[in-house]
């Protein structure tokens, strides 16, 4: 048994699945999980000491790819401050200003630790915009792990058997239109 499928085993006592998230499942795959331990550049390496070209990207932070000297040079020197204070700082100061300043028609940021919080926050922003509670997504895509974006969630969820998502309420996701995936008149027809 290699040291990925040893480390596996062991996290299916501590994790539903033996996973923080459905897609780390690797079941659409039909394979185990495969364990990383240390990352440079462009390439990630497992447990089992092979060598992966990271595509993922961490889901999009590594853009400048891992352990980058000037990125590592920054964090240590932020992290010699506090690693995180729970209020406000210069420092998203300084960054809500340097984006600003240089994105067009950027006029305010709101910063978020997730792609589901800018998507939670994204919706209620449009329906304080618009006044109205209804919002589309598409089926079978993965558009975040807030309640009501998990009605007929892609990603892992949907290689993992769980249907929709137990422990979601109808409640939560009544205002969830369901819209075809690249299909134009479909989105039209839910306007009607």
């Amino acid at each position: 048994m290699n040291r990925s499928l040893e480390i596996f085993k062991e996290s299916e006592r501590y994790m539903p699945g033996g996973v923080n998230s459905p897609v780390r499942a690797f079941k659409s795959v039909d394979r185990t999980p495969i364990v990383m331990e240390k990352a440079k550049g462009a390439y990630i390496y497992d447990v089992d000491g092979n060598k992966y070209i990271d595509y993922i990207q961490s889901w999009g932070p590594m853009i400048l790819g891992h352990n980058n000297d000037i990125v590592k040079e920054a964090v240590i020197k932020a992290a010699e401050n506090g690693l995180s204070f729970g209020a406000c700082t210069e420092g998203e100061l300084n960054l809500a200003k340097l984006l600003c300043d240089n994105i067009k028609h950027l006029e305010k940021i709101r910063m978020v630790n997730s792609g589901t919080e800018a998507v939670m926050s994204a919706i209620r922003l449009a329906r304080g915009y618009t006044g109205k509670d209804k919002i589309i997504k598409f089926k079978g895509c993965y558009h975040g792990h807030s309640d009501n974006m998990l009605v007929s969630a892609g990603s892992g969820l949907l290689t993992c058997g769980i249907p929709d998502c137990s422990g979601v309420t109808k409640g939560a996701t009544c205002d969830t239109l369901l819209a075809e995936y690249n299909d134009l008149n479909n989105v039209k027809a839910l306007f009607n």
